[in-house]
């Protein structure tokens, strides 16, 4: 099955699943290989994001719908009762495509900082042509925040599109394996990353009212304090005598 009919069933399926959420990001991984993955960034009316994702890939979805199609022509006790299927349109209509998705929910630092650098990046497109016969994986990205966005490039040529790359570094974080790898081998996007990860950690970032306050001195002239006053005798002479060390 080629990449696109699989992108555009995994849409359909993520779409159904969150139809009351706003889109704002897509994410395809295409690896030469068939180690693909589909992502999805949601945000929810009450303001909080979530990640849609699939790793299945076309190597494994072939599997299933070979075994799909093995069911559909024998019996419980394996015995052949009909015909294997010739082509994968009928296996793929009926393919339960929601038990291949999980979802994460994005913490609102990180959604903040995302939105803000697509919002940057609205209204730009970025298309790269390969050099030579392979030069990793095709991600595309989509956009769908203010005046969206559309960015494809080679996985080994992040640095030409570094912003939208080092969001991809932290969604990256919610895949496992080869995808999570293609998502993360720039340095110069893991670099952006982590500068956007000191700014969330930053207590200049942070509201004033969240900012510890320093810890008030005490003047060596100042009184000390009179002693608590206890009902045990025994801790009463002890107090006692701390107080004239």
């Amino acid at each position: 099955m080629d990449a696109s009919r699989y992108f555009e069933e995994m849409h359909r399926a993520m779409s159904a699943q969150k139809n009351n959420s706003s889109l704002l990001l897509t994410v395809k991984v295409q690896d030469l290989g068939g180690a693909d993955a589909y992502l999805e960034l949601r945000q929810s009316p009450n303001g909080r994001a979530r990640v849609f994702y699939s790793t299945m890939g076309r190597r494994n979805l072939n599997f299933q719908l070979f075994r799909k199609g093995w069911q559909l022509c024998h019996n419980a006790s394996g015995e052949m009762t009909g015909q294997f299927p010739t082509r994968a349109e009928s296996l793929l209509d009926s393919a339960d495509f929601s038990a291949c998705i999980r979802d994460d929910t994005l913490d609102a630092g990180r959604t903040e900082i995302i939105l803000r650098e697509l919002r940057r990046a609205a209204g730009t497109s970025c298309s790269c042509l390969p050099q030579s016969a392979r030069e990793g994986a095709m991600i595309t990205v989509e956009s769908f925040v203010d005046r969206g966005g559309e960015w494809n490039y080679w996985s080994t040529r992040a640095a030409d599109c570094l912003p939208i790359a080092a969001i991809l570094c932290w969604l990256g974080d919610f895949l496992a394996g080869t995808e999570r790898r293609t998502l993360q081998s720039s340095p110069e996007a893991m670099a952006l990353a982590a500068r956007w990860q000191a700014e969330l950690v930053s207590p200049f970032a942070q509201p004033a009212d969240c900012v510890q306050r320093p810890a008030r001195t005490v003047s060596p002239s100042a009184p000390r304090r009179a002693a608590q006053q206890v009902q045990n005798p025994r801790w009463q002479s002890i107090l006692a005598v701390l107080a004239t060390v």
